[in-house]
């Protein structure tokens, strides 16, 4: 791991191994932690894994103000995140990628693909939460929420699984990036959605509503009957790799050839 200063100001932890050039497939995958976790968990580490073995490029990050940036979190807002993302595919990972991860990773996933539809060529999310923000404060914001947030700029946000802080500009930065008020999320090309139906921070619904609104049709969504938020069962790692294998096929060659080559 080495740390990476991006131009947003914010210093974290990355990992980057390049392709094997001597592999057929060469592209990379980028991995995103969810809000308020880190990149070091069983799902990056075994998609780290399966890419290594494969002779696919692998990146992870840490979010700014997480982790060893996490004296800076209050600093931060989602356009935060969203800049080191493009910052991250558009000019640091050469060539082609498959960007993923789970929760806010998988939010901002998409909008990457969104922003680089031609240099991504595939996206998979884990619970992926679009819009989350947005949702948690319907549901859960009371008017004393909303009396702390107006007087102290932050409020602590509870679910049944985490306890965040949010603060007022990261609440309006997420307004400003809303995706699942439009019609259509314009993203082509081709998405695997994994979701747990046992997910106490999430809706399980949501995985099949972000399916109904891509652009592509090459669209597919795992429902996990005992699955949480978390995803880290065996049977979860096992569906992310199937997932993982059906990115290699994004060139066009078949799904036999291409990893009896690798």
């Amino acid at each position: 791991m080495q740390k990476i200063t991006f131009k947003n100001g914010h210093t974290t932890l990355c990992e980057y191994i390049k392709p094997d050039a001597n592999k057929t497939q060469s592209f990379t995958v980028v991995y995103t932690h969810g809000f308020c976790s880190d990149p070091f968990g069983r799902k990056p580490e075994e998609v780290k894994k399966w890419c290594v073995e494969h002779g696919l490029g692998f990146f992870r990050h840490e979010l700014a103000g997480h982790g060893s940036d996490k004296a800076r979190f209050e600093e931060t807002t989602l356009n935060t995140y969203k800049n080191q993302i493009f910052e991250i595919v558009g000019e640091m990972v050469e060539g082609d990628v498959i960007v993923g991860g789970a929760s806010l990773g998988g939010w901002l996933s998409l909008m990457a693909a969104c922003r680089f539809p031609d240099k991504v060529k595939g996206v998979f999310g884990l619970a992926a939460a679009p819009d989350f923000l947005k949702k948690y404060i319907e549901a859960y914001f009371t008017p004393e929420h909303k009396e702390l947030l107006d007087k102290y700029g932050k409020v602590e946000f509870p679910t049944n699984d985490f306890t965040y802080i949010i603060t007022k500009q990261m609440i309006e930065s997420a307004d400003e990036n809303l995706m699942l008020d439009k019609e259509v999320i314009p993203y082509s090309g081709k998405v695997r959605l994994l979701q747990g139906m046992k997910d106490a921070a999430l809706d399980w619904r949501t995985a099949p509503l972000i399916a109904s609104k891509l652009a592509g049709d090459d669209v597919r969504v795992v429902l996990m009957k005992d699955s949480d938020h978390r995803l880290g069962r065996d049977e979860d790692i096992a569906v992310i790799k199937s997932f993982l294998e059906d990115f290699i096929t994004f060139g066009g060659c078949a799904k036999s050839q291409s990893l009896r080559r690798i």
